[in-house]
């Protein structure tokens, strides 16, 4: 499928699959694949890039001159929505959840050297400090583009619904899952939509990594399905058809345990791959779980999606050295 919307080009697709072998050897169990949307080059890379050259083109058609976005503190969103909007001399306003960093580093050091201006507030201000930006800068004559969190939007669905396409042309062979993390749900509802409109059984499965519980992730992934399903003139998914795991976020959102741990060094070392604490990391520890429970089965093809987000694995570097 190629959508009728328009698109900028800001990252390198298609990403690279390939299988864990050494993984694999190690687990004996289904057969692992990785789909790299952690090398998607612009800022280090993530799966928002994808998101952020369809949001970015309509930005543009609207005569943007200013790209708001909002996120945490750590958000690896807005990381790469400052990148788009410096590749494409746009200026940009990140409007941060939490308190601001004593230092820089991780991702709040990109935003930086990326030009962003940030502004650090608690989450219950987030949306008044949007308003006030899009005022002054109305009054500077400044036209603005606000990017819902995540990019959780129309035309950002529809870039996973075409990378799930990517992901065929790549291994035509059926994956029997696709598994991720889930966060705002947005990469999820394009994948779910894409595997309705070729007709596959494969299994969207997500792990949630601390916004919200199981209920909450099917709530809000069909909801953003049906948007796409919508412009697709597709029957909508219901929140009954989405495949949620809950049981992996821990105490929360990006605060990681021991397990979250464990994977990052697994991964890192039988394969040279390095997930981030936040989210990959907390949904190969449901996808290793999952193996183990008998959920995923030998002789089964599974494809893991690295969404990126390994700037943040230097803000965790004490708890990573942990033994």
């Amino acid at each position: 499928m190629k959508s009728s919307l328009e698109r900028v080009s800001l990252g390198f697709f298609p990403t690279p699959l390939h299988k864990l072998e050494n993984l694999n050897r190690i687990l004996d169990g289904p057969e692992l694949y990785m789909k790299r949307d952690d090398y998607t080059g612009l800022a280090l890379g993530g799966n928002k890039v994808r998101k952020l050259e369809y949001i970015m083109a309509e930005a543009l058609d609207k005569g943007a001159q200013v790209i708001i976005t909002t996120g945490a503190v750590t958000s690896n969103h807005a990381r790469q929505t400052a990148g788009a909007a410096a590749a494409l001399g746009l200026k940009c306003q990140l409007v941060l959840s939490g308190d601001e960093p004593e230092t820089r580093q991780g991702n709040f050091l990109l935003d930086y050297l990326m030009g962003a201006e940030t502004y650090c507030v608690k989450p219950e201000d987030a949306e008044a400090q949007i308003n006030l930006l899009v005022s002054q800068n109305d009054r500077q004559g400044l036209n603005t583009y606000v990017i819902p969190v995540g990019g959780s939007c129309m035309p950002g669905i529809i870039s996973y619904v075409e990378a799930y396409q990517e992901i065929k042309e790549q291994n035509p062979q059926e994956f029997d899952a696709i598994v991720m993390a889930v966060g705002t749900g947005s990469t999820c509802a394009g994948l779910n939509v894409g595997a309705r409109m070729a007709g596959d059984r494969t299994k969207i499965v997500g792990i949630g990594v601390g916004l919200g519980d199981r209920e909450w992730c099917q709530m809000e992934i069909a909801r953003l399905s049906n948007l796409a399903e919508n412009y697709l003139g597709l029957v909508p998914s219901s929140p009954d058809q989405i495949i949620v795991f809950d049981e992996y976020m821990g105490s929360g959102y990006a605060i990681p345990d021991d397990k979250v741990r464990n994977a990052i060094k697994l991964l890192a070392s039988s394969e040279g791959i390095l997930l981030d604490p936040v989210y990959s990391a907390k949904a190969m520890v449901g996808l290793l779980d999952l193996i183990e429970k008998g959920y995923f089965k030998q002789g089964e093809k599974i494809l893991f999606l690295a969404t990126g987000g390994c700037p943040e694995i230097f803000g965790f570097n004490h708890f990573l050295s942990e033994e």
